[in-house]
C-alpha cells in the first residue's frame, strides 16, 4: 500500500466509527440471515470490512484475508472494540490470493466486496473454483465489483487498467459461477452519479491531507489539485449473491 492510500484508511478510521460504518454499508446479506447455515465466515480482500465487524457478534468463526497487514490490524481493533470476547474467533491472514490458496475450511458465507475487479477474468475463475471446493449446500457467496458503467472503465490512464484489471457485466457471472454448483439469488447493476455527503467530504479531506503532507500550500495550486476530487463521476458496480447447491 502506498503512503497516500494508507493516509486514506487512517482518516477513514478516524471519521467512521463502527456503528456509522455498519449503518452506511448496504448489506444485501441481511435479507438472507434467516438462511445462514452453520460454519465459519470468510472475506477476501477484507480491508476495514463492515461485514466482518457486523457479523463478529454472531458467534461465527471469522477468517479475514488481506494482503496488507496495516488493514488487518485496523480491522482487528475495530472487531475487538465492537464484539469484545467474540473477537477471539477472528483469524487474520496476511496472504495474497490467488498466489496462496484459501484456507482449507468449509465456509458458510464467503464475501468478496470490491475485490474481484483487481483480477483478470481468468484469475477470478480460479478463485471461484477454490470457493466451490470450500463451501457446501446452503453456503452464501456475496460479490460486489466495478462494472463497465464505472467512469474508470473509460479512463485513458493505462495505470488505471493495470490496477483494475476487469470491469464486469452481467454476462461475466455465468462464466464464473457454474450452475451445477451455484444458484444466483440476488443481482443488481447500479450506477451512482452523485456521492453521499460523507463520501464527498471524506475524499476532499483525504486529498487535503495528502497536499499538506507534500507541503502544497499555495491556494490556487491546492484548488487546482482538488478540482477533480470535487467533481462527480459515475460509480458503477454489480452486486450479487449466490447460494451453493
Amino acid at each position: 500500500m502506498d503512503e497516500t492510500l494508507q493516509m486514506y484508511w487512517e482518516l477513514y478510521n478516524e471519521l467512521c466509527p463502527n456503528e456509522l460504518m455498519i449503518h452506511k454499508n448496504h448489506n444485501p446479506l441481511r435479507d438472507f440471515e434467516d438462511e445462514f447455515i452453520e460454519g465459519p465466515l470468510l472475506e477476501l480482500g477484507c480491508g476495514q470490512s463492515s461485514f466482518l465487524v457486523e457479523y463478529s457478534k454472531t458467534g461465527k468463526e471469522i477468517f479475514a484475508i488481506d494482503n496488507e497487514e496495516f488493514q488487518l490490524q485496523l480491522l482487528k481493533k475495530r472487531i475487538e472494540t465492537y464484539s469484545g470476547k467474540e473477537a477471539r474467533k477472528l483469524h487474520l491472514l496476511n496472504i495474497t490470493i490467488p498466489e496462496k490458496e484459501i484456507p482449507n475450511e468449509i465456509f458458510s458465507i464467503v464475501i468478496m466486496s470490491d475485490f474481484l475487479h483487481f483480477f483478470t477474468l481468468e484469475n477470478c475463475s480460479k478463485i471461484i473454483d477454490q470457493i466451490a471446493l470450500r463451501t457446501q449446500k446452503g453456503s452464501l457467496i456475496y460479490i460486489k465489483a466495478h462494472s463497465k458503467f464505472h467512469s474508470y472503465f473509460k479512463s485513458q490512464d493505462p495505470g488505471m487498467h493495470e490496477f483494475y484489471k476487469h470491469f464486469f457485466s452481467e454476462t461475466d457471472f455465468p462464466k464464473l459461477f457454474n450452475e451445477k454448483y451455484f444458484e444466483r439469488i440476488m443481482f443488481s447493476d447500479t450506477v451512482q452519479s452523485v456521492r453521499s455527503k460523507f463520501s464527498r467530504e471524506m475524499e476532499i479531506k483525504w486529498h487535503e491531507r495528502v497536499l499538506d503532507e507534500y507541503q502544497v500550500f499555495d491556494h490556487e495550486e491546492r484548488e487546482e489539485e482538488l478540482k477533480t476530487t470535487k467533481e462527480e463521476t459515475n460509480v458503477g458496480y454489480i452486486q450479487c449473491i449466490y447460494r451453493r447447491r
